[in-house]
């Protein structure tokens, strides 16, 4: 992976570049084995749990920060950490414990907690995720104060009836996602039960102009809730290797 300030942010600026094909993030990574997997697979990013009370894939600080670690140690995965966490300060302790610089916001943080955590840094980079739940985008009158608040990437995923978010496996309505994306300046990765089988019912979603890529967890594992190298390479072709829309 680039080192110095300069090469870091040139390589995050293409990573979040819409124009260069479609971007995989896999989440909720646990062991050193599924690293190595996802390396050898053209994955750009790896979802960490940290601070994701009662998650399934929540890891220990000691634990997160060693697997952060080896993630960049690939020199082609890029750790995310993903995180329910709204105090900066605790965020802040991970990061620089870490040298991760990217951030993926669960739940329902502020933009002023966006703009707290730009402010850690011009290297920092945040990923805010939008949930829609019932046909509604639950942040659609914040849109425009989280870019200003500095989010540079969005991602879209599903709020289930009960309230559960992320990796709950259920799919979003392509032509909603659709219409939500128009309003954005910033790109977005699209999440909820994506696979390699459902990348055409996407094409309105893949044909707008931010569309960066998608996140997938759940139909990444195999039956036993782990992470499948055969799933991983299918979902890859499916999206990476297609054409955009």
């Amino acid at each position: 992976m680039p080192t110095g300030t300069a090469q870091r942010t040139a390589f995050d600026e293409r990573l979040m570049s819409a124009d260069l094909g479609a971007r995989i993030k896999v989440c909720g990574i646990k062991q050193q084995a599924e690293i190595d997997l996802l390396a050898g697979e053209e994955v750009d990013f790896a979802g960490l749990w940290y601070g994701v009370p009662g998650g399934p894939h929540d890891l220990p600080l000691e634990r997160w920060q060693g697997l952060a670690a080896a993630t960049a140690a690939t020199g082609t995965l890029t750790p995310v950490l993903v995180t329910f966490l709204k105090d900066v300060d605790a965020i802040r302790e991970a990061l620089e414990a870490s040298g991760v610089r990217w951030v993926q916001l669960h739940g329902y943080p502020t933009p002023g907690v966006v703009r707290a955590l730009k402010e850690l840094g011009p290297d920092i980079r945040v990923i805010k995720v939008l949930h829609i739940r019932g046909g509604k985008l639950l942040e659609e009158r914040l849109l425009a104060a989280y870019e200003k608040a500095g989010v540079d990437v969005f991602l879209f995923d599903v709020v289930t009836e009960d309230g559960r978010v992320g990796s709950t496996g259920q799919t979003l309505d392509p032509a909603l996602v659709a219409s939500f994306a128009g309003a954005l300046t910033r790109p977005f990765l699209l999440a909820g039960g994506i696979s390699a089988e459902n990348r055409a019912d996407y094409a309105a979603v893949t044909a707008q102009r931010q569309f960066l890529g998608i996140d997938v967890d759940t139909n990444a594992r195999d039956a036993e809730g782990r992470i499948s190298a055969g799933n991983v390479a299918a979902i890859r072709r499916a999206w990476k290797e297609s054409n955009r829309g």
